[in-house]
């Protein structure tokens, strides 16, 4: 007698792979790994779990809601890896010293979280991702999109465009989670309702919602910058920086896959200064985001700027144009097993796949 149906499923918040999805799935992740290594970010592993007090402020209602936690044998409250950024940020915290730095980490770890039903846009279980600590400014942060970039090209995502905001700009309007999701989700009007709640007056209410509003490239946003007439320095310091991303990735030849869009406002709260999220054509969720979080590794006992992204391979992995099927096996004739074994080698210094 077979299992009752109920057995026969897997947990919600898990997944696995077989055959040619697994064979494709490893490819992508070497390919990762490879870029990753010419660019000397070099890899690190996190734990499965870790203590959730750890933790406990800095992650937001959503975070909590979707972590599994359970408790240890001397009763500790531990939490399993739902965010490699946290994960990686107290790791790094407890173990570099300023000597170390700059230093360039890559991973490509499992996410566990738990996901509702009905929403399959977020139902990502792993990841491939890349830091930066040390450096802070305008260059490291191009240096992380250049990353993505070659990785992307190095896939065959060549279609794939880059929307890079600034969390700065959120932050002087009020950086609160209610804001930051309006401009996100491109809700204008609760934009404006927010903004007056903060007794901040029409016409800068009206610059504001226009510059989170903006899409578009270097020479658009400085004729945007140059109309209004409200912004505060901190605000003509983030268009700057990312003027000069924009600039960066433009003359090394990415003018058509780079987007400044001032509604990018970061979906994690300790996002500090750029975000980004990379989007290709028929996608309905980013397949990559990253940012800058300049005061997480502080919280776990080392003040070091840091900027990395992570990316999505199920999302990526559904979009790309692989070769069908696991690759074409030779298996020698020869009734000797001796026999097929040396052609068989022979075969695969050739760089054929060969079985006995």
């Amino acid at each position: 007698m077979g299992l009752p149906a109920r057995d026969l499923r897997i947990p919600q918040g898990t997944e696995a792979f077989y055959l040619e999805e697994a064979y494709v799935h490893r490819r992508l992740v070497r390919t990762f790994e490879d870029v990753c290594d010419s660019w000397a970010y070099f890899p690190v592993h996190t734990p499965v779990y870790d203590y959730y007090e750890a933790y406990r402020d800095l992650v937001d209602h959503e975070w909590d809601s979707q972590s599994y936690r359970l408790v240890d044998r001397s009763g500790e409250l531990l939490v399993l890896r739902s965010d490699v950024t946290l994960f990686l940020a107290r790791q790094m915290g407890l173990v570099l010293r300023h000597e170390d730095l700059p230093i360039r980490v890559a991973y490509s770890d499992t996410i566990l979280r738990h996901e509702e039903l009905h929403d399959l846009s977020k139902n990502e279980f792993f990841q491939v991702g890349a830091e930066l600590i040390g450096p802070s400014g305008a260059d490291a942060d191009a240096e992380s999109i250049l990353l993505l970039f070659d990785a992307l090209d190095r896939w065959g995502a060549a279609d794939v465009v880059v929307h890079v905001g600034h969390r700065g700009i959120i932050g002087e309007a009020g950086d609160t989670a209610r804001l930051a999701e309006a401009v996100s989700h491109r809700r204008w009007d609760a934009v404006d309702q927010l903004l007056a709640n903060r007794s901040i007056e029409a016409p800068r209410r009206a610059e504001l919602v226009e510059l989170f509003g903006f899409i578009g490239t270097e020479a658009e946003l400085d004729g945007l910058a140059g109309r209004l007439r409200h912004l505060t320095p901190r605000e003509v310091d983030a268009v700057a920086h990312l003027r000069h991303i924009y600039r960066v990735c433009s003359d090394l030849g990415y003018t058509n896959r780079v987007r400044i869009d001032l509604s990018e406002a970061g979906s994690r709260h300790y996002h500090s200064g750029i975000v980004f999220q990379a989007y290709a054509p028929g996608a309905s969720a980013a397949i990559a985001s990253g940012g800058r979080y300049d005061g997480l590794l502080s919280h776990f006992g080392f003040d070091a700027p840091s900027v990395g992204f992570s990316v999505m391979l199920r999302r990526l992995q559904a979009l790309l144009h692989t070769p069908d099927g696991l690759p074409v096996v030779a298996t020698p004739s020869d009734a000797d097993i001796v026999t097929r074994a040396r052609a068989a080698r022979d075969m695969r210094r050739d760089g054929k796949v060969a079985s006995l």
